[in-house]
Order: structure tokens, then C-alpha cells, then sequence
């Protein structure tokens, strides 16, 4: 009996050096994003502040006292391959896996974690598919629903600008658009009644004309106060620069695809152009939390963000390592739960709550902007009063 117990004590000392080092084994976070092609634009910012956050954490001890090693692979805006990219991540044993900023996009890579019963989470995408309903229970996005942008703007335009009447125009390459307008909509025929909704027309992003929808517009018995663009850049700026070359000088009213300046030298002397953003890169948010990330981001890489999306990338981290130091583990079911709990938890993009059906923010407050002098200019913080419901979020007889 003796030797018996001598040897098991001797196996157990040879087991733990083992575990020992598995314990200090890193945490494992894959990026299935877009390095190149257009959706790179939405992509890099946040990515690059994601990495700031990590090293952050690194620098401070790490999360559950192990460090998180991070890997990226070229989505190239494709959406087979971001299939294979983030199988290829998947399978590589990543621990929580970072995918693009748009749905059509990002979802073929999170299809990917959910199959390995891996969280994955969105940098910015502001389709409600990318959660629960769309993709699946571990599936999350960093960003607010593209309909709460259109409701945010909608609201201010009516309750802040008084405007009263408003036309149209809507983008339908991607689902992110549709949905945007679909908020809009709503909380402007909530506000003002359908009737006051003067026109709806389309267009496509890469179309390379919209004369004929101008045409309709400035044809109109009664000219609305405000024009709503639902669009990205470029074909949004483009839109953009034939409205007002055409001579209407209302207000334009934008989303949030449409911020910074990046593109504002294809519309000369814009004024008058309106949308809900993150933050502002520019010197004058009102959020101490802003200015600090934006202090962070320049002492790391020698610059401010190009975006305002990137603050969503380091909130995505914060977010869920905050959920693990709850959780006290990585194992998906576990720290997912903990993310639904969330209730205006304060992170640096704002108030987060999620739940068991909810994976995207519907009412965090925005920061209205204008542009202004050849640049956007902080305007005020604003949180919208009326919330989208799963209808209206799905798009649900729409």
C-alpha cells in the first residue's frame, strides 16, 4: 500500500508543473475582419483600437491573470472568404472571436464561432441579425441597431430643429441602410404622422447617378424641410454632392455611416448636414471618457483615430473582459451570461445593456454632430425616447 500511495503522490507531482503551465497558457482572441477592400474603411479603425485595449490589459496583468494573445486574418470584404477565415480562427482555438462591422459581412465568419460554441462579436455592425435572432445566442455586436440611428435623428430633427417635413432617400445595397430608414421612418411618422413624410425614393451605392431621383424631388407640389440619406460612403457623398449641386439646400440628415471628415472634400462648402455619431474626434466632445480614449489612442499610435467607429473596438474588448473577470472563465455559456445581464453598465461608448434576446444597443445616447467650416463639429448629447420594438428591429411586415 505504501509504494502504492508513494507512486500516485509522485504522478500528482508530476501533473502539476502541467497544469501550472496551462493555467498561464494566454487567452486566445481572433480577428476575422476586413483588411482590404471597402468595408476595410469601418473595419481598421476599431480594429486598431480593439489592440489598444488589449495591450492595456496585458500591461496591467493580463485578464485572469493570463495574457490575451490576438491574431488577424484578411476577410478582403469577401464573404466566402470570411467563412473560411473564421473557421480557420475558430479552429485555431481562439477563445472569443472579432468579426466585421457589417452583417452580410461579418455573419458568414461568426457562423463559424457558433458552430464551435464560440462567442463572436461584431466591431460595428448595426444590423439586429447579428445576435440572437440572425446568427445565435453567442453571437453579439459592439454597436447600437442601425435603427436606433434613424429614430435618434429623426427625433432630434423634429423635437431640437423643428422640422416638420421630410423626403427620403434610401440606399438598398445592404441590409444596415434599409434598416437605418426603417427607424427613421417610424419614429418620424410617431412624431409628425405619416403625411408629413413627403417622399421615399432609392438608389443604389455604386449607381452612378441619382439625377432622376432629383428630379423627382425638386418636383414635389410642396418642398420638405429636411432630406433623410440613408447611405455609406462613397455612394452616400456622392448622393450627397449631386443634392446639393442641384440647388436643394435643406437640411440633410444623415446616419452614422456618414461621420468624419474623411470624405468631406467631395462636398465643398457642405453645411447644414446633420446625423447621430459615436463621439467626436475633433477636440470638443463633452465626455471626459471620449477625451480620455482619444488621449490613449494618441500616445499608442502616434495619432487620433481616423474614425469614430474605433471606439466601438475598444468597448468590444472592455465589454467582454469585463464579462470574463465576472465570469471568472472564458467558457462562452458562462461569460454570455454575464453579458446579459448588462443593464447600462458604463463602458467607454456609453451605456450597455443586453439580454437574452438583445444583442445590440437600441437607446444608448448619441452625439449629434453637424458639419460645418470643412469639418464635424459636436452638437449635444441626445438618447432617444422611442425605442424600436423586435418588429421593428426585424423589419418585421416592412
Amino acid at each position: 500500500m505504501k509504494s502504492v500511495a508513494v507512486a500516485a503522490s509522485a504522478a500528482i507531482a508530476l501533473l502539476l508543473p502541467i497544469a501550472g503551465v496551462r493555467a498561464e497558457e494566454p487567452i486566445k482572441v481572433g480577428f476575422a475582419i476586413a483588411e482590404s477592400g471597402w468595408l476595410s474603411n469601418y473595419d481598421s479603425a476599431p480594429y486598431k483600437a480593439a489592440v489598444m485595449k488589449i495591450e492595456e490589459i496585458n500591461k496591467a496583468g493580463g485578464l485572469l491573470g493570463r495574457q490575451i494573445k490576438y491574431s488577424v486574418m484578411d476577410t478582403k470584404t469577401d464573404q466566402a472568404r470570411a467563412a473560411t477565415v473564421g473557421a480557420q480562427l475558430v479552429d485555431s482555438g481562439v477563445d472569443m472571436l472579432v468579426v466585421s462591422c457589417d452583417y452580410d459581412f461579418g455573419a458568414p465568419s461568426a457562423l463559424a464561432a457558433k458552430q464551435a460554441g464560440k462567442i463572436a462579436f461584431s466591431l460595428c455592425a448595426a444590423d439586429p441579425k447579428m445576435g440572437v435572432q440572425g446568427v445565435g445566442p453567442l453571437t453579439f455586436t459592439a454597436n447600437s441597431a442601425a435603427q436606433s440611428e434613424g429614430i435618434a435623428i429623426a427625433e432630434y430633427a423634429q423635437k431640437k430643429m423643428s422640422l416638420k417635413s421630410v423626403y427620403m432617400l434610401e440606399d438598398l445595397t445592404i441590409e444596415y441602410n434599409k434598416s437605418a430608414c426603417a427607424g427613421f421612418r417610424a419614429a418620424w411618422a410617431a412624431g409628425g404622422g405619416e403625411e408629413t413624410i413627403l417622399g421615399n425614393d432609392t438608389f443604389k451605392n455604386d449607381d452612378p447617378s441619382i439625377a432622376s431621383q432629383i428630379t423627382r424631388l425638386k418636383g414635389l407640389a410642396k418642398q420638405p424641410d429636411a432630406v433623410f440619406v440613408c447611405s455609406f460612403t462613397p455612394g452616400g457623398a456622392s448622393a450627397v454632392r449631386q443634392l446639393r449641386a442641384a440647388g436643394i439646400d435643406q437640411p440633410i440628415l444623415a446616419n452614422t455611416a456618414m461621420v468624419d471628415n474623411y470624405w468631406l472634400n467631395a462636398v465643398p462648402g457642405l453645411k447644414d448636414f446633420y446625423l447621430p455619431a459615436f463621439m467626436s474626434l475633433y477636440g470638443d466632445d463633452p465626455r471626459p471618457e471620449m477625451n480620455k480614449f482619444l488621449e490613449s489612442h494618441k500616445a499608442r499610435y502616434g495619432e487620433a483615430p481616423v474614425s469614430s467607429y474605433s471606439v466601438l473596438g475598444y468597448s468590444l474588448i472592455e465589454q467582454w473582459a469585463y464579462a470574463v473577470e465576472q465570469a471568472k472563465t472564458t467558457e462562452s455559456e458562462a461569460v454570455v451570461g454575464v453579458m446579459n445581464s448588462f443593464k447600462d453598465q458604463p463602458f467607454t461608448a456609453g451605456p450597455t445593456s443586453f439580454t437574452d434576446q438583445l444583442h445590440i444597443q437600441v437607446d444608448r445616447p448619441w452625439l449629434i454632430m453637424k458639419v460645418e467650416n470643412g469639418s464635424f463639429h459636436a452638437v449635444e448629447v441626445y438618447r432617444n425616447s422611442f425605442k424600436p420594438d423586435m418588429k421593428l428591429l426585424f423589419r418585421v411586415g416592412q
